[in-house]
């Protein structure tokens, strides 16, 4: 009977270890959005610190994450910077889509500096993440599909292709001599 016991206290223990480690990762994961306000955001981060960055005045604002990336004992800033497919035709193809760029920031004091800017959501090139096709209510501003790592960070797509037109499944971004270097890994589906 101890035994019994102590197997289901030590399994209610391990469920309210996982919920809480999910409620963690789900609270990390999160983005802030901040309206272009005149040229700019001003970003600010978990740990105090604050930024500005200029924007174009095409952007309608950014989703940011408020955490930094430690890489190879530097920090790195993440944003994501929407604007219009089509602004020129409203009421032409993707009039009312989006492009989502994601942009990556070399923390350097009080200072971000650009690394790369990658293009991780399209309505005119058909390129989207795979946390933005769940169905899910909220999907529009999921950026979950974009993980940070030891290395670099890596992508999760729904829709995009290589260069020869072959389905994507992942892209690793993996940081050498102060630049992430793409890397594709194509899908499983279609590995010709």
């Amino acid at each position: 009977m101890q035994i019994m016991c102590l197997v289901n206290k030590l399994g209610k223990f391990l469920v309210w270890l996982l919920l809480g480690l999910a409620a963690v990762t789900c609270a990390n994961a999160e983005t802030v959005w901040l309206k272009n306000n005149g040229g700019q955001v001003h970003l600010q981060m978990a740990d105090g610190a604050v930024y500005d960055v200029k924007l174009f005045s095409e952007v309608g604002g950014v989703f940011y994450d408020r955490d930094k990336h430690t890489i190879g004992g530097r920090e790195y800033v993440s944003l994501f910077q929407v604007l219009s497919s089509n602004s020129a035709r409203p009421s032409g193809a993707c009039g009312a889509g989006n492009e989502v760029w994601l942009h990556v920031y070399h923390v350097a004091g009080a200072v971000l500096n650009e690394k790369i800017k990658v293009l991780v959501s399209s309505c005119l090139r058909s390129i989207s993440l795979a946390s933005q096709n769940t169905g899910d209510q909220m999907q529009d501003s999921d950026f979950s599909s974009v993980q940070w790592n030891l290395k670099g960070f890596s992508i999760e797509w729904f829709e995009h292709v290589d260069a020869a037109g072959r389905p994507l499944q992942f892209t690793n971004f993996v940081l050498r001599e102060g630049a992430f270097l793409p890397q594709d890994v194509l899908s499983q589906e279609n590995p010709n």
